[in-house]
């Protein structure tokens, strides 16, 4: 690998891309950080408008052996979109519209750098929808979400990116462009290379077509902000919620009070102030809502409420301001904080909040806890100023050793990226990361894209 794009290079790639080429040493820097605050070196900058460019690029990058690093808005948090060793980033973000909607089949094909949210609104003037919404949705692109299999909300009932990719057009680390997927609701016919490349996090080939089921709207959906008396009655009434399926709720958020504090701070909101609050969302036909709603309210009722649940009918709104937790403790407490995700099974959430809390309580640090408590997502948020990099590591590997003894993963959502690379192998035995690592080298021989991360 170069270390920098040398200038000889830099000649042949303005013949190629013309003004998409990008090298002034400003802009070059921004594009060297994502949201994780990881600073990387990037060579210069793509801005990508086509299928063609994206072939292109990858050629020149097998040629000259400089790295590719594909990025979307920079919103991931673990530095997947992080370029080192003088890469070249791929902004895909001008590649944003949408190509087709079949609305008889529910597919809609796009470019990967349509944000989550416009999808979402284009989609809704249809009287659809796409079900996952992650935190970011106002700013995370498509490609992005896929590339990293993304959550949100919503994926409480509906499931992660995963399940809503049905095609791709992408390129490989070869250059070979390439469609792969189907448009039938079920298939038996070969290994699934979608699934695959889903939460690859550009390791294996680029999007420049993603393909995705989406669903009809409900006929009415309806917010939910229950605030709790403490954060281990509100865990534990979450575990009670996910065992009644037939209350349609879709999604089951659990914030702290820092988190809440946070928001009414920073944004003006209005939530309640209180040790815990739950984020429902609750979806059904109008005749079934009423009984729904009461019966939600009997079932929690039980676990120490501290005041009325107020209650959104503008619930996209709602999650507009859940996913705004990140900013405003960064605003708040300062930006030098470590954001992480870990997942258990639901049943163990309670136990995997209660035990994080504990670890950074007795290294006496400032900290927020909230996520998708219904999947068994936590989003963890810490002060490491006072942290040296041995200490860190020591507390991250308390954090994941008790995620995995509670039959947990690394990473719920947000991916592994180059900050959790070092501890893949606390969860994967080494015979499943080489199996990862051969099936690289397929995709990828060169080892040029988004080298140094994931796995």
């Amino acid at each position: 690998m170069v270390c920098l794009v040398k200038e000889e290079l830099v000649g042949i790639l303005r013949t190629r891309f013309g003004d998409s080429l990008i090298v002034d040493e400003e802009v070059v820097r921004a594009y060297s950080r994502d949201m994780s605050g990881v600073q990387g070196a990037a060579g210069g900058v793509i801005r990508v408008t086509s299928t063609s460019q994206v072939k292109e690029a990858v050629d020149f990058a097998r040629d000259h052996g400089v790295p590719l690093v594909a990025r979307g808005a920079g919103t991931s948090l673990d530095g997947e979109s992080v370029p080192f060793d003088g890469a070249l980033v791929l902004d895909f973000s001008p590649m944003k519209r949408v190509l087709d909607f079949d609305v008889d089949n529910h597919l809609v094909t796009v470019e990967p750098g349509v944000v989550n949210r416009e999808l979402n609104n284009y989609l809704g003037q249809k009287g659809f929808f796409l079900p996952p919404n992650p935190g970011s949705w106002e700013m995370s692109t498509i490609g992005g979400n896929t590339s990293t299999n993304a959550a949100g909300p919503r994926s409480y009932k509906y499931g992660s990116f995963r399940r809503w990719v049905k095609g791709l057009e992408v390129v490989l680390g070869t250059g070979e462009v390439t469609r792969l997927g189907h448009y039938t609701t079920k298939s038996s016919s070969g290994l699934d290379l979608v699934s695959l490349l889903v939460g690859s996090e550009g390791t294996l080939g680029l999007f420049t077509k993603v393909v995705l089921r989406v669903e009809p709207l409900p006929e009415s959906r309806v917010g939910v902000i229950v605030p709790v008396s403490g954060v281990r009655q509100a865990t534990k009434a979450v575990v009670e919620l996910s065992r009644r399926p037939w209350l349609g709720i879709s999604a089951l958020e659990f914030v702290d009070d820092k988190c809440i504090s946070a928001l009414n701070a920073v944004y003006g909101d209005t939530l309640p102030e209180a040790p815990a609050a739950l984020f429902l969302e609750v979806e059904g036909s109008r005749r079934e809502f009423e009984s729904r709603l009461e019966e939600l309210l009997n079932t929690l009722s039980g676990f120490e409420l501290v005041g009325d649940p107020l209650y959104e009918e503008n619930v996209d709104g709602m999650w507009d301001i859940r996913g705004r937790i990140a900013f405003a403790l960064g605003k708040l407490y300062g930006e030098n904080r470590y954001r992480d995700d870990v997942a258990v099974p639901v049943s163990s959430f309670p136990e995997l909040v209660s035990g994080v809390s504990r670890i950074l309580e007795e290294k006496g640090l400032e900290y927020a806890v909230f996520g998708h408590a219904g999947d068994g997502n936590l989003h963890l948020e810490f002060d490491r100023t006072k942290l040296s990099a041995a200490e860190l590591d020591s507390l991250l590997r308390q954090i994941f050793g008790l995620t995995l003894s509670l039959r947990g993963t690394l990473s719920g959502e947000h991916g592994i990226g180059w900050l959790k690379l070092p501890y893949v192998d606390l969860e994967h035995t080494g015979e499943a990361i080489n199996l990862m690592r051969s099936i690289k080298r397929v995709f990828d021989p060169k080892n040029i894209l988004n080298p140094r991360k994931a796995y």
